[in-house]
């Protein structure tokens, strides 16, 4: 299917806008002018209409019978704002507007091929926009990595560092009302000594805790792609700075398409919400040990976002294995598994063997003279 691209305009000179994560704005690289969100749209929108006026052939789209007319508008301006990448190799699927340069794919960085327009059931209601840009997710990863020696020198090249890419990730966000029941006994212990033996007195109470326990924004990230632990490791993120979704956000930046619906997170995020419930109730019981405890769950009042997430992603191959990295586009936080150089790891074995074996030479002979010298 082929592709229309679409960009945003500098208002003044007409060159590509970029979402800034510094300035929290739009910039133009070219006049070095900025504008805020209202201005990106009202330039589009008067530009838009300017398009309609002078092409003859285009023509009313007819409303859709399940979505009010606003709700069709979006879905229509997502669909021709957004291009669909496909990479060949994994499978992956890259939502990007005509200003982001999609030339590789962000998980395995293989080339990817253009594949057509994304449906409007994709669009998310909110988007988290990034904190700050990729020279300050470097240091963020750098600083996190400073200090392990055992890692492979080629995690912190300048060829492997180009590879951190920023990235919308999609997350499905749940508020739900939960109801928790635990059923329990609690037992306290008494020791005393008396005429020579020792007593214990177990005394045991029968424990019941309810409460109704109310969540906003329990994430579970939507792509499969993307380890869950990975995502959940770089949390929180502040939804109090989420915008309602637009576009422009997009520019110079990737955004993963969702292949996990709520459904399908649904029991991650109970799973998450009913620990927390056990935490809280448990904490309720002063008692020296908990013996035969049950808990029952109950989720009311369930409603969603589907919201897009700033991530600095990056993936490195080692040795056959590829190891992923995070950093929370919006705090900074970084997560991930570090891989151990074999090589520098054997070297520092043999130099600490060497020297321990040469501590017990020299210690021997020392003690040997000592012992022997003035005989």
């Amino acid at each position: 299917m082929a592709s229309e691209a679409k960009q945003f305009h500098c208002p003044n000179c007409y060159a590509d806008l970029k979402f800034s994560p510094g300035q929290q704005n739009f910039t133009c690289e070219y006049c070095r002018s900025s504008f805020n969100e209202a201005q990106v749209l009202e330039f589009q929108r008067r530009y838009m209409e300017q398009e309609r006026q002078y092409d003859p052939h285009q023509g009313e789209t007819p409303p859709e019978m399940q979505m009010s007319e606003e709700e069709r508008k979006e879905r229509e301006r997502f669909n021709e704002e957004t291009t669909l990448y496909s990479c060949p190799s994994c499978g992956a699927e890259i939502i990007s507007d005509a200003n982001t340069a999609a030339s590789f794919c962000y998980y395995c960085h293989n080339p990817v091929i253009l594949k057509g327009r994304v449906d409007g059931m994709y669009r998310p209601s909110m988007v988290l926009p990034f904190g700050f840009d990729k020279d300050m997710a470097v240091s963020h990863f750098k600083e996190w990595a400073k200090g392990k020696f055992f890692i492979p020198k080629d995690l912190l090249s300048s060829v492997q560092i180009e590879k951190l890419t920023g990235l919308y990730v999609p997350f499905w966000v749940a508020h739900s009302m939960t109801a928790s029941r635990i059923e329990a006994v609690g037992e306290n212990v008494r020791s005393w000594t008396s005429g020579g033996y020792r007593y214990t007195e177990t005394k045991s109470y029968k424990v019941i805790r309810e409460a109704n326990i109310g969540y906003r924004g329990v994430p579970a990230d939507g792509s499969q792609k993307i380890e869950d632990q990975l995502m959940e490791a770089i949390e929180p993120f502040d939804y109090t700075k989420a915008k309602p979704f637009n576009m422009a956000y997009l520019s110079g930046f990737y955004a993963d398409k969702y292949d996990v619906d709520k459904e399908q997170v649904l029991p991650r995020i109970q799973e998450r919400m009913y620990a927390n419930n056990g935490r809280i109730l448990d904490g309720t019981m002063r008692y020296h040990r908990v013996v035969s405890r049950r808990q029952f769950d109950r989720t009311d009042a369930l409603s969603w976002d589907y919201m897009l997430l700033p991530v600095w992603f990056m993936t490195f191959d080692y040795k056959g294995k590829l190891w992923e990295y995070a950093v929370n586009g919006q705090s900074g936080k970084v997560a991930g598994e570090l891989p151990v150089d074999k090589r520098k790891l054997a070297i520092v074995c043999a130099i600490a063997g060497i020297a321990i074996a040469l501590l017990i030479f020299l210690g021997g002979y020392f003690f040997g003279d000592y012992l022997f010298g003035g005989a």
